[in-house]
């Protein structure tokens, strides 16, 4: 029977930053930079869409990617 010490651990996955080093300025919905002109801000936890995204958001029923509060106007 072969033993299995000879195989290599994989590495460690890698995680994704933390918070407070995600751009301000980043739609979450096509996850790109933000018109800072038209932006729309989730009122529970404060996350910023393109208003754009989130009006293709709130007609197809989708929620805030980060607290799921349903997108609203």
């Amino acid at each position: 029977m072969a033993t299995i010490s000879n195989k290599k651990i994989p590495p460690p996955p890698q995680l994704p930053p933390s918070s407070s080093k995600i751009k301000e300025n980043f739609c979450l919905f096509h996850k790109g930079d933000l018109n800072e002109k038209d932006v729309y801000i989730c009122p529970r936890c404060k996350t910023t869409y393109c208003m754009e995204c989130a009006k293709t958001a709130k007609s197809e029923g989708k929620k805030c990617v980060k607290c799921g509060q349903f997108v609203m106007f």
